[in-house]
């Protein structure tokens, strides 16, 4: 079908969806759909032009677009944020993301969403990336919360053959391959290899689409949760994957990884649609409440072989920019009616979505504890007009010194460790292709970049690596203010609350590799290898500082 006949009926779907005005249950629906490392200027409500995402653009439209929106800069510590509504400083996520090899997960003491939904009366799917822990049985999907679970555990896949290559250093990549493609049901846990040479997107969007069919939404509301593929890169041999004919429709963009990656996102977005659709002909979309979220921002110029753009965003995936940890996202359904088409500017973090979407299926959010998320849902819903947010702690990672934090319009970092060594964007944008401003509302634009432009985030009056931005003002990060005398007493406040996050954090988990995951001693297949559930101790080479820790993970 032309492209521009399907973006007309998509058009017409969305507005066919919005005249429906039937009553509605009191129990949504809630579908949660998080791609993987999308860059920030990877979809057209941000202004796009090179990447087409008719879907999403279209849900955002009629939905509220999240454009002050946080995550943490890596995978497993924003999922781990997400489903336990706690900063990774507080679950000892911290450090870095979940490796292969590593007895490793999120403490079973936290419980997930899922066991939280599943109390009011929901039954909760999974498809798609976990890298939450699976050593041991107890930390996989249908082991906490979830009814099913059709995907794979570690942080990245083949998307033809789902086998995945993820050597521990030091040891033999020979023995660190193998099948990482699951259905899980209950206690029964089965590797999978009968989906191989099929796309993991049409996989995913498949399975989605018949646990939507096979619900009986007449008992008990769904929660599903799909955490896509899309966009992370596959293995080092073969990086970026895409079916060649979708490549193909792409030959005005002359960068070849760039133009497999734009293909990857018109996979996603095709997805996105087909599943919503699924929704619409079971009828339960008008009482399904659906988020739209990246996990990190978007992992640009080739880092970890992938070519995503956050333009003009400073820096990418896995460094405390604004372009590692800024996502897009949206949220889409009749419960948004009174802000529908509006660009929210509320300061918003994943730990929030707990707690929102908790309210949001009737709990009262004491319930959940000490949690570091604020429910949302009466701002998303226009309700009320005060967002509760007022800082989000970007990360502390006492191994590497690192730090970040916003507080109203102020953002402080300690040794950001830039992987594009600090330099705010070049001339070139990561797109390999012309951006420029236009009537996109979401879009941000920050003009030519100056001369006297900040590239190194230090500072000269402590001899450290650290800077300050005023994010409202300067969000692509150019102007750092750190040696500012006027802002002395905004560092000090910033300090200060990066001392409170700092007394209420835990020591990282950052456990050895145990030669006894190795898929060769498997089978060739990564799944759980031990009865032994508890994480070890930190590895020897990790040095923490001495510091109190006056709270254990619980």
């Amino acid at each position: 079908m032309h492209f521009q006949t399907k973006f007309l009926l998509l058009s017409n779907f969305f507005c066919l969806y919005f005249s429906i005005t039937g009553s509605t249950k009191s129990k949504p629906n809630i579908v949660f759909m998080l791609a993987d490392d999308y860059g920030w200027n990877d979809v057209g409500f941000h202004g796009s032009t090179q990447v087409k995402t008719p879907t999403l653009d279209n849900m955002a439209k009629e939905g509220v677009i999240l454009n002050n929106y946080y995550l943490q800069q890596l995978c497993s510590p924003s999922r781990a944020a997400l489903l336990t509504g706690r900063y990774p400083i507080r679950t000892g996520m911290q450090y870095f993301l979940i490796e292969a090899g590593q007895r490793l997960g999120v403490p079973l003491n936290f419980k997930f969403m899922p066991e939280y939904l599943n109390e009011l009366g929901y039954e909760s799917h999974m498809v798609g990336k976990w890298h939450l822990g699976m050593f041991n049985k107890n930390y996989t999907p249908t082991y906490r919360g979830f009814k099913t679970f059709l995907g794979y555990y570690n942080g990245y896949t083949d998307y033809f053959d789902h086998r995945t290559r993820e050597p521990p250093e030091g040891m033999d990549p020979n023995e660190w391959w193998g099948l990482d493609w699951n259905f899980n049901e209950g206690e029964n846990l089965t590797s999978i290899n009968s989906d191989f040479g099929k796309y993991g997107t049409h996989v995913m969007q498949n399975r989605a689409n018949d646990v939507i069919k096979g619900h009986d939404f007449n008992s008990k509301p769904l929660f599903l949760y799909l955490p896509f593929q899309n966009v992370h890169s596959g293995n080092d041999v073969d990086p970026i994957q895409v079916p060649i004919e979708v490549e193909m429709q792409h030959p005005n963009i002359w960068n070849t990884l760039r133009r497999k990656y734009v293909g990857v996102v018109q996979e996603l977005d095709n997805a996105v649609r087909n599943i919503t659709e699924t929704l619409s002909n079971v009828g339960v979309l008008n009482n399904t409440i659906i988020i739209f979220s990246t996990d990190n921002g978007g992992a640009p110029n080739g880092f970890e072989n992938n070519m995503g753009s956050n333009f003009p965003l400073r820096s990418g995936k896995g460094y405390y920019f604004e372009g590692g940890i800024r996502g897009s996202a949206f949220v889409f359904g009749p419960m948004f009616k009174n802000r529908a088409g509006n660009v929210s500017t509320d300061l918003m973090h994943v730990t929030d979505w707990l707690p929102t979407l908790y309210e949001a299926a009737g709990g009262s959010v004491s319930d959940l504890g000490d949690v570091d998320g604020h429910s949302m849902w009466s701002v998303l819903t226009g309700v009320n007009k005060t967002c509760p947010r007022t800082e989000v702690l970007v990360n502390i990672n006492p191994i590497k010194n690192s730090k970040a934090i916003r507080v109203g319009k102020y953002k402080y970092l300690l040794n950001p460790y830039d992987v594009m060594d600090a330099e705010a964007p070049g001339e070139l944008p990561d797109t390999f292709d012309v951006v420029e401003p236009n009537n996109t509302p979401a879009q941000i634009w920050c003009g030519k970049i100056p001369a006297n432009v900040d590239t190194k985030c230090h500072s000269e009056s402590t001899g450290q690596d650290e800077c300050i931005f005023d994010i409202e003002n300067d969000p692509c990060e150019y102007y750092n203010l750190v040696d500012n005398p006027d802002y002395k007493s905004v560092k000090a406040m910033l300090l200060d609350r990066l001392d409170y996050w700092d007394y209420k954090s835990v020591q990282p988990l950052v456990p050895p590799y145990d030669p006894e995951g190795s898929p060769a001693k498997l089978g060739f297949v990564f799944k759980p290898w031990t009865d032994n559930a508890t994480i070890p101790n930190n590895r020897n080479d990790i040095e923490i500082p001495v510091e109190s820790y006056p709270n254990e993970v619980k």
